[in-house]
């Protein structure tokens, strides 16, 4: 076992732990010491008793099992600092996250949203112009992802493809982007204002027309061989109407929560992994950044 030892630290003889000097004696009566103080007591007694002083064989396996207890030990206290470590966390990404009204909240949801969502806002008063090029006869026969991935990456993203919209709340679909106006972030639950919009600039009458008519066109140059013209017809200009699919789609793709808790959970991760190398290197308490924490949040939990 590798120790990581200071100018002014110590192992103690019976738990192995890394201690300062000066603290050694209190560290001898600390309730995790004594108790394993008692099993290697216990042991060597046991030890003492062997009637065959030649029978390495026992010897070791006393020794194995004094080892065994002494590393219960310290797995014990790793899961009662794991917990705690848990606790903490959890209580820190409450207080960040937590919907609860008050101005620091906000703030907070706000900074983050920014870190996420293009400076760029939603060209509205341009939007007529760019549909002619992006909803045309033959963008609209893509199936429902590639033609909802379509509007995205033309019309919801920047150019260096940072999103303009982000889902606040993909159970409830809100969804929040800048005004084009203000610069300020607002709220458009299920994406209602963005959708009629698009319907607003899109030439639907002429797409249709089109559409149909490429479409019977088609089946004619088959032999009248294949899917029935007006079925096909029925089904495409559904995407018209940028419904459901669409909203379900900007919802998965721009879910700012879910970037959160990645990052929550490798925190988590990192947190957990800092103390398990501390336990074992004789500085489980020594970490500035816990002590911070357990002065902030340790009475509640």
């Amino acid at each position: 076992m590798l120790y990581k030892i200071k100018m002014s630290t110590t192992i103690c003889e019976f738990c192995e732990s890394c201690v300062s000097k000066h603290n050694i004696a209190k560290h001898k009566k600390s309730e995790t010491c004594i108790k394993i103080q008692n099993i290697i007591k216990k042991y060597k007694l046991s030890y003492n008793l062997l009637k065959d002083e030649n029978d390495t064989l026992k010897k070791t396996i006393f020794k194995f099992e004094i080892d065994i207890e002494i590393y219960k030990n310290q797995i014990k206290t790793l899961e009662k600092s794991s917990e705690e470590y848990r606790k903490i966390v959890e209580k820190v990404a409450t207080k960040s996250t937590n919907t609860i009204k008050n101005y620091q909240h906000k703030n907070y949801q706000h900074n983050n949203y920014l870190n996420y969502i293009s400076s760029e806002p939603i060209n509205f008063s341009n939007l007529k112009n760019q549909l002619k090029d992006i909803v045309t006869t033959t963008s609209i026969m893509y199936d429902d992802d590639d033609f909802n991935e379509h509007i995205v990456d033309n019309i919801l993203k920047d150019k260096s493809g940072k999103d303009k919209v982000l889902c606040t709340d993909i159970n409830r679909k809100n969804f929040t982007y800048k005004d084009e106006n203000s610069g300020e972030l607002i709220s458009d639950p299920e994406l209602e204002k963005l959708r009629e919009q698009l319907k607003k600039g899109t030439n639907i009458r002429e797409i249709r027309k089109e559409l149909l008519d490429k479409l019977v066109t088609e089946y004619e140059e088959n032999g009248c061989i294949g899917i029935d013209p007006y079925k096909r017809f029925s089904d495409t200009v559904q995407k018209l109407n940028f419904g459901l699919p669409f909203v379900e789609h900007i919802a998965k793709k721009t879910y700012i929560k879910s970037k959160n808790v990645v990052e929550y959970n490798k925190n988590v991760h990192n947190i957990n992994q800092l103390k398990y190398n501390d336990l074992f290197s004789g500085e489980l308490f020594d970490n500035e950044e816990y002590q911070i924490l357990l002065e902030e949040f340790g009475d509640e939990i």
